[in-house]
This record gives C-alpha cells, sequence and structure tokens, in this order.
C-alpha cells in the first residue's frame, strides 16, 4: 500500500541508542526540527557564475522536550567515572558519543512513520536552568549534528503502510542501524 497523504501530528516513544548499549526512552519529547545544511560550489568564468553543484554536508536536528534523566546523562556526556555512586559529572573533558535516535510519528487519523537519524551528535553542550518564577517546567532544548552513517545518509523514514519487513517494524525503535534496513545484496 502507497501512502499518499500524512500529515506529521504528534512525535512520540522517541528513544537513543548509543553503540553498543540498549536503546533507552527519550522521554517526553516536544519538538523536532531538522534541516539539511547544503553548500554550493560554484565554477566562475570572467566572473561570471556558470555552474553550480550541490552538497549535504549534515543535518542540523533540534529536539525540544522533557529528557529522562539517563537521556539526558548520555547526551550530555555526565558520567560518575571515578565518582563515588551517584555522583556524576560535566567538565573539560566531557563529551558525549555518536548516537542514534528514533521515534514515532503519527498524523491526525493514526497511521503511523518512523524516523530515525542513525548518526547524531550533541553539539550545545549541557545547560542547566532552574526557574522558581513559572506555572509550567520549560521543555530543554537539545541541538544536534546529524552525519552520514555507513549507508552515507542522514535520516531514514518508513510509513507503517508500506512497510514489509516486520524485522524492520519491531527493530526500529529499539535496536536501529543503517544495516537493519538496507536492501539484500
Amino acid at each position: 500500500m502507497t501512502v499518499e497523504e500524512f500529515d506529521d501530528y504528534k512525535i512520540e516513544e522517541g528513544s537513543i541508542q548509543f553503540d553498543k548499549k540498549s536503546a533507552i526512552a527519550f522521554g517526553c519529547i516536544g519538538t523536532l526540527d531538522a534541516t539539511a545544511n547544503v553548500e554550493e560550489i560554484v565554477k566562475k568564468c570572467e566572473g561570471i557564475v556558470v555552474k553550480k553543484a550541490k552538497r549535504i554536508t549534515d543535518m542540523t536536528v533540534a529536539l525540544t522536550g522533557h529528557a529522562k534523566v539517563a537521556a539526558t546523562r548520555d547526551i550530555s556526556g555526565l558520567s560518575n567515572e571515578g565518582l563515588k555512586n551517584g555522583v556524576y559529572a560535566y567538565g573539560t573533558d566531557t563529551f558525549s558519543k555518536p548516537f542514534v535516535f528514533s521515534a514515532r510519528v503519527l498524523d491526525m487519523d493514526g497511521k503511523v512513520k518512523y524516523i530515525a537519524f542513525t548518526n547524531l551528535e550533541n553539539v550545545k553542550g549541557l545547560s542547566v536552568k532552574v526557574n522558581n518564577d513559572t506555572t509550567e517546567i520549560e521543555m530543554k532544548d537539545f541541538e544536534f549534528s546529524a552525519l552520514p552513517d555507513s549507508n552515507k545518509k542522514f535520516y531514514y523514514e518508513a510509513y507503517e503502510d508500506e512497510l514489509e519487513d516486520e524485522t524492520v517494524k519491531q527493530k526500529w525503535l529499539t535496536n536501529f542501524t543503517p544495516e537493519l534496513v538496507k536492501a539484500g545484496e
């Protein structure tokens, strides 16, 4: 079945997965905004542009939400290495590792689209903000750079109605890899 219309309405069940670790729930997602960064190469002859080429260098992914503690620690690179149990720290040697973000997107009719970014890196670093003067808990802002994976892809999507492989459906949110969605040779 070919999906002809799908209006992104709601994003849910976001998960993050670091290399050799099980996927964990991200938490409550507010917004996801991803934009490809395009670089233009031009050829000039006598000062006039005569030819252009474009290439996608990476993607900028902005995410807001109420992330779970484990997800926030992993994304930010907080670690308790060398510290007492229960103590986590962030410092000059703190770097987060690349990870996979996957989620389900629903339209208003309840149809499902799966999305995944397979090689995200945190670009913002840790931010801490507490506001005693608010009536609503603010969502945290995250910013990532999506880099190409082993398939030279940044982003994947699949509509549930078009997806025939049950293994892909089952593993999308918990164990997404570029190999999972690659067609057989």
